[in-house]
């Protein structure tokens, strides 16, 4: 999982980051917050994996929504790829995977947030449903921050 995290934020994120906080990512470290989150979730998350035969190739990660914008509202926190196995169609089954289950966790309504130049991961969202609501916030755990936008949508169960 570190390693796809990785890989998956050096593809997106050059130009973005700084080259010198993406090329100083650390696997293990990432692999040890990785095992601590798994094996020890924050109430009501759930990790999600995405498989290619035996192997590993996404995640996603979804739960309570941490700004609470509305009642009832669940979050995407997280969804990569391997950039190897992007525009294949993996990558939306991960993500219905993830709306399905934050609908079976009791959510009517979802929110992510996502770099605001990001417009590859914009129009994936998009084309699901999930649209610019204007919240907006600056990930200051980066330097420079991070501008994001929250992207959100009304779930439904499948008839």
């Amino acid at each position: 999982m570190a390693a796809i995290h990785i890989a998956a934020w050096r593809a997106a994120y050059r130009g973005v980051m700084s080259d010198e906080y993406l090329d100083g990512l650390d696997s293990p470290r990432y692999a040890d917050n990785w095992r601590r989150n798994i094996l020890n979730p924050s109430e009501g998350t759930v990790h999600l994996v995405a498989q290619a035969g035996d192997e590993v190739v996404g995640f996603a990660v979804v739960g309570p929504a941490t700004d609470n914008p509305e009642p009832g509202t669940g979050q995407v926190y997280a969804i990569n790829l391997h950039p190897d196995w992007w525009a294949n169609g993996i990558g939306s089954v991960l993500f219905a995977a993830a709306e399905e289950t934050l609908i079976s966790l009791g959510y009517d309504r979802a929110c992510l947030w996502v770099e605001a130049t990001n417009e590859r991961a914009i129009t994936f969202y998009t084309k699901r449903g999930w649209l610019d609501d204007g919240g907006t916030m600056q990930d200051t755990r980066f330097d420079p921050p991070v501008a994001e936008r929250r992207h959100s949508r009304q779930l439904s169960r499948a008839e």
